[in-house]
């Protein structure tokens, strides 16, 4: 389970760094007026803003399968399977 939740780790990791660099600003002529350069900055910044939250929830859901997993239940030596009285614990199969 710990090695799914990497390989997703990793997919989401770099579909965010992909998200975050379409969004970023990367126009090679620059703004002839005052307006085309406010569109262009408030065109970037929302998809840069939603980067951010997709960022946020992920590191919440992480932070949630942690606890999750750092908590749950493990069996003590006493509730695992014991060998039963009289027979060697690793006692080889019968014929």
């Amino acid at each position: 389970m710990l090695k799914a939740l990497a390989v997703v780790r990793t997919l989401v990791l770099v579909f965010l760094v992909g998200y975050t660099v379409r969004a970023m600003p990367w126009f090679m002529s620059p703004a002839r007026t005052f307006d085309e350069s406010y569109a262009r900055c408030a065109d970037s910044l929302s998809l840069v803003l939603r980067a951010a939250w997709i960022a946020v929830g992920w590191v919440a859901i992480e932070t949630i399968i942690g606890w999750v997993l750092a908590t749950r239940h493990k069996k003590t030596l006493a509730e695992q399977e014991t060998p039963r009285p009289g027979e060697p614990p690793f006692a080889p199969p019968g014929r």
